[in-house]
């Protein structure tokens, strides 16, 4: 770790008190509807459902699913501006395909896409045809409403940094590094000894 980070990071000490999560707000630059989504909200108009099951618990499966798609999303980006697609399709891969696991929860990169996933999507006449592909990608209980929902979600909630651990990291260490105690940083992951490279932790507000 650079040793600028290490003096210029604030030290931490018991008397601190413990993280508190707050509540999940929306970000202030919210954009409007892409064409996709205009054309989904209208064929796919119930949505409640899939609204619960996001929002349940401060928005814990919408956490869970940044955790896994944040290190992607620039890759992810880049395919879908390299087929001319509207800004809400970057996001599909988080909807529709698993991440993989190196073993014991650690995710293992990011999802393998099929090599004609961008192309065909890129391919399709309307919005509607374009959901009905990705839908086909996915697994059979995968609907419009949960995807059209969770891309709009990850896209305007006003969600945490992801840290990758790198080897040789620790709770402490990546603590310091963003400004954050640590006794927030472990509990708020479920982790502190059993740190291993490759998981992706979420960064308290400082």
């Amino acid at each position: 770790m650079c040793l600028a980070l290490l003096l210029a990071a604030p030290s931490f000490s018991a008397a601190q008190s413990p993280c508190v999560e707050v509540p999940l707000g929306f970000r202030q630059d919210i954009r409007l509807p892409d064409a996709w989504e205009s054309a989904w909200e209208t064929t796919w108009p119930n949505a409640r459902e899939a609204m619960a099951f996001w929002r349940n618990d401060n928005f814990i499966e919408v956490q869970q699913l940044w955790l896994r798609a944040s290190p992607c999303a620039d890759m992810w980006q880049a395919g879908q501006a390299g087929h001319n697609l509207p800004p809400s399709a970057q996001w599909l891969p988080a909807l529709v395909f698993d991440t993989p696991e190196c073993g014991d929860d650690v995710p293992c990169g990011c999802p393998q896409l099929p090599v004609d996933f961008w192309s065909t999507l890129g391919g399709a006449d309307s919005p509607e045809e374009a959901m009905t592909l990705a839908l086909a990608f996915g697994p059979s209980d995968l609907s419009a409403e949960r995807i059209r929902t969770g891309v709009r979600l990850l896209e305007n909630l006003d969600l945490p940094v992801v840290h990758v651990v790198q080897h040789g990291e620790t709770v402490y260490s990546i603590s310091r590094l963003y400004g954050v105690n640590p006794t927030c940083l472990g509990p708020w992951n479920g982790v502190w000894d059993n740190l291993q490279a490759g998981m992706r932790l979420r960064i308290p507000s400082p």
